[in-house]
């Protein structure tokens, strides 16, 4: 039997195509159908015009391509021996307004994404999380809105600012702005303890063991209860490698396949075409079914995102809840949670730490103009895992432009004999609306993922 559903609420929507047999699932295919072309758009414009093009390429994390374009324009002044000097102030700024970014679409998708679907495996009335009206949805969305206005703060509206150029950051906050940042924070903290956790959240951040789950309280008390009762910590495992490109204040890069290490280098990506669409008709392949690309690192898949940044940084909480139910879609949901803890104490020091009196920006002595030919490489942790941009210029003009967002890497199309890692979550359920949560529970984008 085959069933095709569409699966909505994931910034643009996917198409989940499933073979059944003896009432489980023997194989699925996820389309992305709706292509963008950002690459495309990118080719022939100033350097520094991906600035301004590549936050649109996501209306979620922004924030993160941004950084991770400046980054790569900054790579190839590296790549030059024309190294710019960047202040603290500086990296300060950009790792704060990524991590409010990161903060704000955790709780979102916690609440709009997850629960309103968790709920309706549970047998008591949990009407507080339905989408617009539930009395928790609202509050969620509430918090939310406050939480941006911090990132507002230091970069403009957001998602689609452009402060952050090579040299650093066009913005010079005062100090009543990082009074008003930690206010905001403190507002998210206090959601966190009270509705969430139901515990102060230095008391959650010592928590060790897989048995402190049973301390939790608050709306993650629900998420837990309603998972047990419907053995989530059984479904939804995939290959449990794990790969961090970024490397910054807050996150440690590294990959896990069996055991640790720390040693990444962007020469093992690789990015295949076999079963996805191609605008010029002639170069696609019979077995292609969606406008993603397929990404491997040392020819394996990986997964990225929050359960992958917690046991590579081997964060003790979420590193034994994941040694009992392994990359589970139990394990995955909570670990995006956990990182949200995580960043709130971890922002509320960032900022804490900027020097008002440092320069936010330092001007580089050439201009990206002035090379005949450039190429630059980033990766940055998004809220969804890993996001890597390569460039080439010519001129100071862009000549090619690579993208290889985290829900390429999770939920990109198998290759050959390979299934990707989101195929091998899903295969072996027995109902379509698990194979739903396990898809949700690796926070797709499905814009991001057709840029």
């Amino acid at each position: 039997m085959k069933t095709v559903d569409i699966v909505e609420r994931i910034e643009g929507e996917a198409k989940l195509v499933c073979q059944w047999n003896k009432e489980k699932i023997s194989d699925v295919k996820i389309q992305f159908l709706n292509f963008r072309g950002f690459e495309f758009i990118l080719k022939d414009k100033p350097a520094l015009d991906a600035l301004v093009y590549t936050p649109r390429i996501c209306g979620i994390c922004g924030q993160a391509h941004l950084k991770a374009t400046v980054e790569a324009l900054e790579n190839i002044y590296k790549n030059h021996n024309e190294e710019l000097i960047l202040t603290k102030k500086a990296k300060l700024l950009r790792e704060i307004g990524l991590n409010i970014e990161i903060i704000d679409s955790h709780i979102k998708w916690f609440y709009m994404f997850i629960m309103p679907d968790i709920v309706k495996f549970s047998q008591n009335n949990l009407a507080e999380y339905t989408p617009l009206k539930g009395k928790k949805w609202l509050e969620a969305s509430m918090i939310a809105s406050e939480t941006i206005k911090s990132l507002a703060l230091i970069g403009g509206q957001w998602p689609h600012t452009s402060y952050m150029i090579p040299g650093g950051v066009m913005s010079d906050p005062t100090l009543l702005d990082l009074i008003s940042m930690q206010n905001y924070m403190d507002q998210a903290i206090i959601f966190f303890e009270n509705s969430l956790v139901g515990i102060k959240l230095d008391n959650y951040l010592d928590f060790k063991k897989s048995e402190d789950l049973y301390k939790v309280k608050g709306d993650l008390k629900d998420f837990i209860t309603i998972s047990f009762e419907n053995e989530f910590e059984k479904i939804g495992k995939s290959y449990n490698r794990h790969l961090v490109l970024g490397d910054s204040l807050s996150f440690e890069k590294g990959k896990i396949n069996r055991k640790l290490t720390k040693n990444i280098s962007y020469e093992n990506i690789e990015e295949l075409t076999l079963n996805s669409f191609d605008i010029d008709k002639s170069k696609i392949s019979k077995e292609a079914y969606t406008w993603s690309k397929t990404a491997l690192y040392s020819n394996n898949f990986y997964e990225t995102g929050p359960l992958s940044r917690a046991i590579v940084q081997n964060r003790d909480f979420v590193n034994d809840i994941h040694r009992k139910y392994k990359d589970s879609m139990f394990t995955r949901i909570l670990a995006r949670m956990d990182e949200l803890g995580f960043l709130l104490f971890k922002t509320k020091e960032l900022i804490k730490q900027i020097d008002i009196n440092e320069d936010s920006f330092i001007k580089p002595k050439v201009s990206l103009s002035d090379f005949k030919y450039g190429f630059g490489q980033s990766a940055v942790e998004a809220c969804r895992g890993s996001l890597y941009h390569d460039i080439e210029i010519e001129n100071g003009i862009i000549s090619k432009y690579d993208v290889i967002t985290p829900t390429v890497w999770n939920l990109g199309p198998g290759i050959e004999d390979k299934l990707s890692t989101s195929q091998k979550a899903i295969i072996g359920t027995d109902s379509l609306a698990k194979a739903k949560l396990i898809l949700r529970s690796f926070d797709v984008c499905s814009v991001c993922t057709t840029h």
